[in-house]
């Protein structure tokens, strides 16, 4: 995180925006973890003296297929062009929030989706990550 803090109070904030789930994810989870992920994290960077904030800018506009026991490229394919922007993204730079990567389908497709509406995707951040199989 040293990039976000050199020269914070010269720049405009990192926004921190996290992958979304499905309608029907959140609905069987109770709530986004995802995103309190992204929202505790910037909280916590923000006490450091990082200048970023958390934002909700991506949706998913469609609905997709269960990920699980899909291949890389289908997993691809389920998400190719899911995800939209919902906030003024143009010109921000933008660190990625997920749970967990697989095969970093979500990752991908979020980030096409910001780089599309103008904004610089500097890094993603990740709670784990699936050993992966060959």
């Amino acid at each position: 995180m040293t990039a976000i803090r050199e020269g914070a109070a010269a720049s405009a904030p990192v926004w921190v925006v996290w992958v979304p789930s499905g309608r029907r994810a959140l609905r069987r989870r109770g709530l986004d973890v995802t995103g309190e992920l992204a929202v505790e994290a910037a909280r916590l960077l923000r006490a450091e003296g990082a200048a970023v904030r958390a934002v909700h800018a991506l949706r998913q506009r469609r609905g997709v297929a269960d990920q699980a026991g899909l291949t890389a490229p289908q997993r691809a394919a389920n998400l190719r062009g899911a995800i939209e922007v919902r906030a003024p993204v143009a010109g921000r730079r933008i660190v990625l929030v997920d749970d967990v990567v697989t095969t970093g389908a979500s990752l991908s497709e979020a980030a096409r989706a910001l780089r599309a509406a103008g904004a610089e995707v500097v890094g993603a951040a990740t709670v784990a990550m699936t050993p992966r199989r060959r």
